[in-house]
């Protein structure tokens, strides 16, 4: 069984201070790097802390959305990554603050185009769906074109 995704702060005093998401990717263990919206989603609206144990829903949720990234992208975007996590067999069930601040996160960010769809897809499929429309998940060029419909009403 794979070892469910947790928050990781490298220990060495030289490293950099971040806050990461260590979860299985293919065949190995990585540490994702979180946007500055996704930490602060977890850490001061969730309360989740190292080592804690983010729920698999919301960790697949933040790559496809693009909070949570390799450092080194290798040709991997937010769709390709997210098809290669691991751990979905384990772990901490979403609260439902979890869903509601993810859903709110997830309706508020531009999604990367490719992975517009199988976030949608993944939000329909499971607990988000009850506090997250899919269709209220957009990406650069819906929010463009709604703010350009908005602007010719004007």
């Amino acid at each position: 069984m794979t070892k469910p995704p947790h928050l990781y702060r490298d220990p060495e005093p030289e490293a950099r201070d971040d806050l990461l998401l260590e979860i299985a990717v293919g065949n190995s263990r990585r540490r994702l790097e979180l946007s500055d919206r996704v930490v602060s989603l977890l850490v001061d609206d969730l309360g989740y802390e190292q080592p804690d144990v983010v729920p698999f829903l919301l960790a697949k949720a933040f790559v496809l959305a693009g909070g949570a990234t390799l450092p080194e992208r290798g040709g991997d975007d937010e769709r390709d990554l997210a098809w290669r996590l691991g751990g979905a067999d384990g772990g901490r069930r979403p609260s439902s603050a979890d869903l509601e601040r993810t859903a709110t996160y997830l309706e508020s960010v531009e999604v990367p185009d490719r992975s517009l769809e199988p976030l949608r897809e993944l939000v329909r499929s499971s607990r988000l769906a009850d506090v997250c429309d899919p269709e209220d998940i957009r990406d650069r060029s819906e929010r463009v074109n709604r703010l350009r419909d908005i602007a010719r009403d004007l």
